[in-house]
């Protein structure tokens, strides 16, 4: 498992992940740190905990909000 830095988190709900995907890109071109679930997560990592520690320990957590957000009242990125 990575170690937490200082890089931008990105928050979205699973219905967004291609939009998600596209900002991270984005924001790689322009030379900023991201991490992003989908590139940082593993099979078998202990996802919650490595979520819970890259939150406390980014520069800058970004939340995407959209109808998918609004629609849904569960969903983990309620929780971060």
């Amino acid at each position: 498992m990575n170690e937490p830095n200082k890089a931008v988190f990105l928050s979205y709900a699973k219905q967004d992940a291609d939009a998600a995907a596209r900002i991270c890109s984005a924001l790689r071109a322009a030379g900023i740190e991201v991490w992003f679930d989908q590139s940082e997560l593993r099979g078998g990592d202990a996802w919650d905990t490595a979520i819970r520690t890259q939150i406390k320990a980014c520069a800058l957590f970004i939340p995407i909000i959209s109808a998918n957000t609004y629609a849904r009242v569960e969903g983990y990125f309620r929780l971060e």
